[in-house]
C-alpha cells in the first residue's frame, strides 16, 4: 500500500479559498469509505479531509503543525501512548481537537478518553452523516458524548469544585456511607466508637455543606467515583 505524503503536502493539492477550511486528519486503519467521507467533509463545508498514518508520535506533531485541526483518532493509536505524554500534546482540544473511534464502550473508559485529553467518542460503525455532525461539535469546541455521561461528568466536576481535603478517616467513613452502611456498623467496621462516627460525620456535613444522610451518600458516591478515575490515571 501506497503511503500518502505528509498532511500538509496533501492538504496542499486542494484549491485555495477565501477561508481557510479546517483539516480533519483520519488516522489509519480505518475501514470508512474514504470517498464517502470526503463527500460529507466537502471543501465547500469548511473541511478538507486528509489522511494520517501512524506512529501517533509523529502523526501528533504533523497536526500540531496544522492547527487547528481535528483528529479522527483510532483508539488503539490513543491507547498506545502515554496518558501524560498525549495530554501534553493535544491539550485538551487546546493544540489538536481529537475525536476518538472505535467498538461501542462503557461509560468508564469514554471518561478515561477524555481525561487524557480527547474531545469526544464516536462508534467505528456511524454512518458519514452522524460523524460529520460530531466532526463539527467538535470544530465549534463541543465534547461528543452521550448527555447522560456528559451530565455525570459535570455532577462530579461540581462535587469536585466544593470538595475540601478530606481527612483518611473522614475517606474511610465515606466509603463505608457509600456502601450504605449505618453508623453502628461503620462504628464496628473501623473499631471506634458510635459518638466518635457521629462526631466525624457532623464534621463531613459542616465540611462539605450537607445536612441529611441520601446527600451524604450521594456526595460519597461521587466523590469516590472521581478519586478512582484519578489514580487509575496516575493522578
Amino acid at each position: 500500500m501506497t503511503i500518502p505524503g505528509t498532511l500538509a503536502q496533501q492538504i496542499s493539492k486542494y484549491p485555495a479559498a477565501e477561508c481557510t477550511p479546517m483539516p480533519v486528519v483520519v488516522s489509519g486503519g480505518r475501514s470508512w469509505d474514504l470517498k464517502r467521507l470526503r463527500r460529507s467533509f466537502s471543501h465547500d463545508n469548511g473541511f478538507i479531509l486528509v489522511e494520517g498514518y501512524p506512529p501517533a508520535e509523529q502523526l501528533l506533531s504533523q497536526c500540531q503543525r496544522l492547527a487547528p485541526c481535528i483528529l479522527l483518532a483510532d483508539e488503539a493509536l490513543i491507547s498506545g501512548m502515554k496518558p501524560t505524554d498525549f495530554s501534553a500534546l493535544v491539550d485538551f482540544g487546546r493544540s489538536i481537537k481529537v475525536l476518538a473511534y472505535g467498538a461501542v464502550h462503557d461509560d468508564r473508559s469514554i471518561q478515561h478518553l477524555l481525561h487524557m485529553g480527547c474531545m469526544g467518542f464516536i462508534e467505528e460503525n456511524a454512518p458519514p452523516t452522524m460523524l460529520k455532525k460530531a466532526v463539527c461539535a467538535v470544530a465549534g469546541g463541543e465534547i461528543w458524548v452521550g448527555r447522560k455521561l456528559l451530565t455525570r461528568i459535570v455532577q462530579r466536576l461540581l462535587f469536585a469544585s466544593r470538595s475540601p481535603r478530606l481527612t483518611p478517616r473522614e475517606r474511610e467513613i465515606l466509603q463505608w456511607i457509600a456502601k450504605g452502611y449505618n453508623n453502628r456498623a461503620i462504628a464496628e467496621k473501623l473499631r471506634i466508637s458510635h459518638e466518635t462516627v457521629r462526631w466525624h460525620i457532623r464534621s463531613l456535613h459542616a465540611k462539605l455543606g450537607l445536612q441529611d444522610r441520601p446527600g451524604t451518600a450521594l456526595f460519597a458516591r461521587q466523590y469516590l467515583d472521581e478519586d478512582s478515575q484519578e489514580e487509575a490515571l496516575g493522578g
